[in-house]
């Protein structure tokens, strides 16, 4: 435990273990992962304090506020808050928790990396926001499974790890594109919608397609309109309404059946759903097509 506490020290300052206290913490050499669990990090609260590496806060809300010297930056959703070292900030308390997993890269490990790229200029981040890459929540995934299982050849890997990691913030601030991303996004996207097929009856929130394709909830949504010409919900909505059509037509069901099996909380909303959309009840459809069938 004292190691990992030096450690963390070494990456975020003079933060104490009771300060961490609600903090899920993972860590390595060169990166540290930091996500508020059952309440606020109370050393992000710390008036006006600053860290020797590079910080990176992917949120997941937007309810964390940032002051950095005499302003406030809030935080958006889905976009990749930075700050460089040694820059005055401290988190605003909040009635809400915040949910956001803050990165923390070692400064000389951070320019190193950077020193790849030919950057003209020095590379200072003021609480500037910009979109990740598509792969950064997949890598920051594989870290923490990585620091939490303490396997053997765990520092190796998450070395490994912590490189891709860090060449991925840079390439998203850059905005570099690599040439087969979209390829990538594709496949993500067809994941999510293979997942979404697979079981229609179950509760889906976005950050549950979200996940499977490795994405942050924001930038699925805009990746997912991008790809599929609907938002994840038009989506989901419109695969349901065909189920209800195709279950109805076959006249094996009752409408309580195809309710629950096609993921509508209870008869009535599916029958006002597709009242909305076909402009006819479930009722009267099957009355017009026994009709037909005589």
């Amino acid at each position: 435990m004292e190691d990992k506490l030096s450690r963390i020290r070494n990456l975020v300052g003079k933060v104490t273990s009771k300060e961490l206290r609600y903090v899920d913490s993972f860590v390595s050499d060169h990166v540290g992962l930091f996500m508020p669990a059952g309440g606020a990090c109370f050393y992000a609260q710390t008036p006006l304090h600053t860290h020797p590496s590079y910080m990176f806060v992917l949120p997941f809300n937007d309810i964390a506020s940032i002051k950095i010297k005499d302003r406030i930056s809030k935080t958006v959703p889905g976009r990749l808050f930075a700050l460089s070292p040694g820059i005055p900030h401290h988190e605003l308390q909040s009635d809400s928790r915040p949910r956001y997993i803050a990165v923390f890269i070692e400064k000389a490990f951070f320019e190193k990396q950077l020193s790849d790229y030919k950057v003209e200029g020095d590379v200072s981040f003021q609480g500037d926001c910009f979109e990740p890459s598509s792969n950064l929540l997949q890598y920051l995934k594989q870290f923490m499974i990585e620091a939490d299982n303490k396997m053997p050849g765990a520092e190796s890997v998450l070395y490994g790890i912590s490189l891709e990691l860090c060449h991925s913030i840079i390439r998203s601030f850059l905005n570099f594109k690599a040439p087969n991303e979209s390829i990538t996004q594709r496949i993500e996207i067809d994941r999510a919608v293979e997942f979404i097929h697979s079981d229609l009856s179950r509760k889906l929130k976005i950050q549950d397609m979200a996940e499977v394709a490795c994405m942050s909830s924001a930038h699925f949504i805009r990746i997912f309109k991008k790809e599929i010409g609907k938002t994840p919900c038009e989506y989901l909505n419109e695969i349901r309404m065909d189920m209800v059509k195709k279950l109805l037509m076959t006249g094996d069901k009752s409408i309580t059946e195809i309710a629950f099996e096609c993921g509508f909380a209870s008869p009535s909303y599916l029958s006002s759903s597709f009242s909305k959309k076909y402009r006819i009840s479930p009722r009267n459809f099957l009355k017009t097509l026994k009709k037909q069938n005589f």
